[in-house]
Formats: C-alpha cells, structure tokens, sequence
C-alpha cells in the first residue's frame, strides 16, 4: 500500500513539473498574446496600479477624516519627597503611587467644504488613475504592435532575399553546364559567382534586421534575450485591411470620447477646480465639538466613609489682664469626617471621574498669506490642467492626421509597387530567358535581377506600413489592437 502510494505521488509531482514546464516552454505568440505578456511583466504598467492603489488609499482616509476622532492614555508614576497629590491637591512629604486615565474625542462639524471637496478630489484622482493605468496598456500594446508587424515584416524580407538567391542559385546551376559544354565563357560563370555571393550577404543582412526585430519584440515585452520568441504569422493581405471610411476630423471626434488619456486630462481639470474650492475653503471659519474623560487616582487617598460629631471640652485660651485670671472656651461637639485607609484603586477612578464637552470655532484673520498662497498655487495647478488637456487633445489629432495621410501613402505605395513587381518580373523572364541563349549579358540580367529585389523590398515595407497605419486608426476608433 506505501509503494501504490509513493508511485501516485511520484506521477502526480511528474505531471506538475510537465504542466509547469509546458507553460513557461510557450515560444510561440499571436499579437494579442504579445501584448498579455508585455502588460504582465511591464514596469509602467505596475507603477500605474501602485498608483491607482493609493488613490484608492487616499480617498479612503479622506471618508474616514469625515468621522469623530477618538484617542485613549493613561499613566502612573512615582513621586518622592514633598509634592502635590493629584487626588487630594494637598502638599505631601512622602513617597506615593498615582495613575490616570483620559479619552478626547472631536468631530469637525464645518470646515469651509474642505473635508467634502477633498473627497470629491480624491474621487476624481482615482477615476483618472484607472484612465492612466488604460493609457499606459495602450501605449505598451501599440509599442508591442510595432514590433511585432516589424517582425513580419523582416520575416517576409529575409524569405525575399532567399528567393532571390535561390534563382541566381539556380541560373548559375545552368550557367556550369553550358560553360562546361562550351556554350558560355567562364566570365558568365563568375558574374554569377558574384552575383550568388551578393545575395548570400542580402540574406545574412535581412536575418540579422529579423533577429533584431525579434529582439526588440522581446524587450518590448519585458522578456528576456536568451528566450525562445516565435510570434504566430497571421494570414494578412492588404485586402484584408479595411481603412477606415470615416476622415481623420471624424476619427478625431471618435477619439476624444474613447482614448483614455483624454479623459484622465479632462478629469485633471475637474480635480483642479476642486482644489480651487479647497483653498478657498481656508478663508472660512471652522467650527468643531469636542470632549473628554478623565480619572486618576493615589494609592495615599482616603476613602470617604461618614461624618460623625465629637465633644470638644471646655480649654483654657487665655488670662484676664490685671487678675491673671483664666479664661476657658465653652464646651462644644464638632463634626469630623471620617475616612477608610482602604480606598480600592476602581472606586477612585469611579469617583474621580471627570467630563468635558467644548464647542470650538477657529475664524482665520492672519495666516501671514499662506491662505493666499494655497489659493494661488491652485489656480495656477488648475490652468496646467487645462494647458495638459489641451497639449493631448493636440497629439491626439497631429496622430490621427499622421496616421491617415500615412495609412493612405502607404496604400498608394502598395499598389505602385504592386504594379511595379508585375512588370519588373515580366521584365526579368525575359532577360533571363535572352541570358540563357547568349542574346542578353551579364550587366543586364545583374540590373534586373536588383531591381526585381528592390522593387519585392518596397512592396513589403509598403505593406506593412499600411497594416500597421490602418491597425493605428482602428484602435482610434475604439477598437482592440488585433490583425484578425
């Protein structure tokens, strides 16, 4: 049974460190998956969660500032030699042990709508957090975008550059075998040599600009230079991707209603009204309750019992002058107090209870201009917001403008080199096709063969130019960074 027992043990741990291994062993991303890993593992995008968790703070205790304050303390303490007893307020000369114990409580009851405008400030604080925390997801997730369409793009570059060397690989292929039959001189055969080593250095340039690329996906993403990074190659024509219809004054009027930046410089302005309003709320008087408890007592404290008459007796206070006769005081009773060595230390403090309630007002006459200053700096902070707000709105649109008129280059571009590859490769068959029967010579097959790889270089960049421009406006729209 401990043997059936160990082996089940021993699959189920097996099993975990599979599991576990499988989902760090992920190499291969989509897009969307990119950007999960980036807003994961990226620092701004902690910073701005702190950020929204003390605003969460900070709203938090400007509720509670709303609620009576209360503190408790006591002491005890050991006098000698001649001192006030607190209990009895009489000088003594000896040693005695006293405590004491005391609660205060206040409450703001006005304040000038500070306390309610700090927390309608702290309320807009934190709502902008969220907005800023958004923003900061975007902009990781455009950056990650970038990178990734970068990718693609020296992935089709580097299969180009392949292609190319593969046809010259093979033209000089034939290019040996008819020198060896003598249809062709040497010379054509170390053109071509020539030719295949230019294209062997083009491929070593677009796997380089690839393996950068990647690189700089991963650091994009937070991860690190030693992991494996495949990214999922969609299936993308630039048919595929619709420009969006409406113009960029439209996609503008869109965007200031969904980015999340604009809504966080607006909300910054209303957090400067208020702040306005908060120090303007230090020009008014504040009014606040407050109270006490208090008790002590000594462990030399006599405990009151009962008052009980004594007879005092008839004493001699003085002589009559000349006959020297004394003169004695009448016989009288007196009250005394009589008090109990046994004064428990609960009774004290139950009899020495003491309680205070005091209603305060505090009217500012004189703040040797702090109030003002306050004031100032808040009318100031409040009209930066507003210069902020502006300063995104204008970005928001000099982005979109750039993106459209990029997004529509990029397209007319696309269709240019479209056309331009059509005729380049008509144009290279042929000169091939008079290569190979001695008609055409080496110079004119070289320039063909470059122009054919520059004019595929220009389509593809144009391509992805357009994606990513087009991706740009679709996200402007309020839609999620996604090539499906």
């Amino acid at each position: 049974m401990k043997f059936k027992n160990t082996i089940i043990l021993g699959l189920g741990l097996l099993f975990s460190v599979n599991l576990a291994r499988g989902q760090e062993s992920q190499t291969t991303f989509t897009l969307e998956e990119c950007i999960a890993y980036a807003w994961e593992n990226n620092l701004n995008v902690r910073n701005n969660q702190l950020n929204q968790v003390s605003n969460e703070i900070a709203l938090k205790q400007s509720k509670m500032a709303l609620l009576p304050s209360l503190s408790a303390g006591g002491g005890v303490g050991k006098s000698f030699g001649r001192s006030i007893d607190p209990v009895s307020n009489s000088f003594v000369s000896q040693d005695f042990t006293n405590g004491s114990l005391s609660a205060n409580s206040s409450v703001a009851l006005y304040n000038g709508g500070i306390l309610r405008n700090t927390i309608k400030q702290n309320e807009l604080n934190l709502e902008a957090s969220a907005f800023d925390l958004e923003k900061a997801k975007n902009d990781i997730g455009l950056q990650v975008a970038t990178n990734f369409l970068n990718v693609l793009l020296n992935k089709e570059q580097l299969e180009n550059a392949k292609y190319q060397r593969e046809i010259t690989s093979a033209q000089l292929e034939r290019t040996k075998k008819q020198v060896q039959a003598g249809a062709l001189p040497l010379t054509n055969q170390l053109d071509l040599e020539s030719q295949f080593a230019s294209n062997e250095v083009q491929v070593v340039n677009a796997e380089n600009a690839l393996n950068l690329a990647i690189l700089n996906l991963k650091q994009a993403m937070q991860m690190s230079a030693d992991q494996q990074l495949n990214v999922a190659a969609p299936e993308i024509e630039v048919d595929d991707i619709q420009l969006a219809m409406e113009d960029p004054a439209k996609i503008y009027e869109i965007a200031l209603s969904n980015q999340p930046e604009v809504k966080s410089a607006e909300l910054g302005i209303e957090s400067g009204d208020v702040g306005v309003k908060i120090s303007k709320g230090a020009f008014l008087p504040t009014l606040s309750l407050s109270g006490s408890i208090s008790t002590n007592y000594s462990d030399q404290a006599r405990e009151f019992v009962k008052t009980e008459p004594v007879d005092v007796p008839s004493q001699e206070i003085g002589f009559v002058q000349g006959s020297n006769n004394p003169v004695f005081s009448n016989p009288s009773t007196r009250t005394v107090s009589v008090f109990s060595d046994d004064y428990k230390t609960f009774d004290q403090f139950s009899d020495n209870l003491g309680q205070s309630v005091r209603l305060n007002l505090n009217v500012p006459i004189f703040s040797r201009y702090s109030n003002s200053a306050n004031l100032q700096r808040a009318e100031i902070n409040k009209q930066r917001a507003e210069i902020q707000a502006q300063t995104v709105k204008n970005t928001l649109r000099q982005n979109i403008e750039t993106a459209y008129n990029s997004a529509i280059a990029a397209l007319k571009s696309f269709e240019a080199s479209e056309k331009r590859v059509a005729a380049l490769e008509e144009s290279f068959r042929a000169i091939e096709s008079r290569y190979n029967v001695g008609d055409a010579n080496f110079v004119d097959y070289q320039v063909a063969n470059n122009n054919l790889f520059a004019a595929r270089t220009d389509l593809v960049r144009a391509k992805y130019e357009y994606i990513f421009r087009a991706t740009i406006l679709d996200f402007y729209l309020g839609n999620p960074i996604t090539l499906d």
